[in-house]
């Protein structure tokens, strides 16, 4: 049987009944509804993956910096541990970004092409505008690690100071 049967009940991992061979042929294609979903779903992949190349990749990280905050990522999740906190457990973390009103006015704008939500925007004393965003993860040392260069890399995109980030100890 030929592959352009066009099959809309089945699985993208499985062949439907006009995709299955013929008697006595040892070959069978793939229906070309199966094949677009294949070809849409690993076109959406390298599609998230060259957005996030383009915004992140190209900025580099100053590794003192990444040093330090990996430092005191070790603290937080040290106390979280104490609190009986579950890192495998997903929940909201918060983020916060500091600088002027422009580059928290960018990020925000940004923010869910980056996989974030914003939470507030406030004006401080020192006339410096803070922004804190929200990612729902876990809190395992490797996700941390991985959420806090990208931290540090968002704020040299956007020319903002990197504050930190917070969550609350949650139990599994």
């Amino acid at each position: 049987m030929s592959g352009t049967a066009t099959c809309r009940s089945i699985s993208t991992l499985v062949l439907c009944a006009a995709c299955l061979p013929a008697p006595g042929s040892a070959t069978f294609e793939r229906c070309t509804y199966t094949q677009g979903i294949l070809l849409q779903r690993m076109l959406q992949g390298i599609l998230v993956g060259l957005v996030l190349a383009t915004i992140l990749d190209p900025i580099g990280v100053n590794e003192t910096r990444l040093n330090a905050e990996r430092a005191a990522d070790a603290d937080v999740l040290t106390n979280l541990h104490r609190n009986g906190d579950c890192a495998s457990a997903i929940r909201s973390i918060d983020l916060r970004f500091v600088g002027s009103k422009s580059g928290t006015l960018e990020l925000s704008e940004s923010s869910a092409n980056l996989g974030f939500t914003v939470v507030q925007s406030v004006q401080m004393p020192d006339g410096e505008t803070a922004i804190d965003l929200s990612v729902q993860s876990d809190t395992l040392p490797s996700t941390i690690d991985r959420l806090t260069v990208t931290a540090l890399e968002i704020a040299t995109r956007f020319n903002l100071r990197y504050d930190g980030w917070g969550t609350v100890a949650t139990k599994c």
